[in-house]
């Protein structure tokens, strides 16, 4: 497999955990639960929820498609931690 593609796949893994991020926060928040990120509560009170995450995941598929050729480990080790913060976001939706 090429370089190229395993990027490609990284990248796709990462913009489909950036759509779970998306559907867990704006159903935690809908539910009454609060922005457990402090940046991100910060900029919520100047713009729109679907905006914001719709930029942040964006940005994040356009760096990590370019990251992914420079570092290819970093970009690993960011799926992890994002895989690890979706679980708990997903958790979360369960308990409430």
């Amino acid at each position: 497999m090429s370089e190229q593609t395993i990027v490609i796949i990284l990248t796709i893994i990462l913009g489909a955990l950036n759509l779970v991020d998306w559907y867990t926060t704006r159903t935690i928040l809908a539910t009454g639960g609060m922005e457990a990120n402090k940046f991100t509560a910060f900029v919520l009170r100047f713009i729109n929820l679907d905006v914001y995450l719709a930029s942040k995941a964006a940005f994040a598929v356009y760096v990590s498609y370019h990251l992914g050729f420079v570092n290819m480990k970093l970009l690993i080790a960011i799926i992890i931690l994002y895989v690890f913060y979706m679980y708990r976001n997903w958790k979360h939706l369960k308990v409430s």
